[in-house]
């Protein structure tokens, strides 16, 4: 039902769709940043993992299209995307403060507030990193 991949270029019109983000997804679906959830041969959702944060793994885009939610297509998004992380690593993402759903996903998935940047938004964006511990 739900499968996890690597981002094709003829994805970007199906990602088009839904995506309410600036971006150049094709650029960034060509570096290999982005990772689609796929539900029954429709693209539910994506996410963007990048090296651009000090270096470090950076979780800067999760959206999952309306009809998608609550089916733990952002979950498994968040855990694949850490996967392909070196274990023993910090992990980066940052939400805006009102994205209660987003803060509650990330702390049920283990990631701590490290910091709270003001003024790029109305709102203030909140920084979270996780630790990926050897199993």
């Amino acid at each position: 039902m739900l499968e996890l991949r690597p981002a094709e270029g003829s994805d970007v019109s199906a990602i088009d769709e839904f995506d309410i983000f600036l971006g150049d997804r094709l650029a960034e679906i060509q570096r290999r940043e982005i990772i689609v959830a796929e539900w029954d041969n429709t693209i539910a959702g994506y996410i963007r993992l990048h090296r651009d944060f000090f270096a470090k793994p950076f979780i800067a885009l999760l959206v999952v299209k309306d009809g998608f939610r609550r089916r733990g297509i952002a979950e498994s998004l968040m855990k694949y995307s850490e996967e392909l992380c070196t274990k023993d690593e910090r992990i980066f993402t940052s939400t805006e403060s009102y994205n209660i759903e987003m803060i509650r996903l990330l702390d049920k998935l283990g990631y701590k507030p490290c910091g709270v940047v003001d003024h790029i938004q109305k709102e203030s964006e909140i920084f979270f990193s996780k630790v990926l511990r050897l199993p």
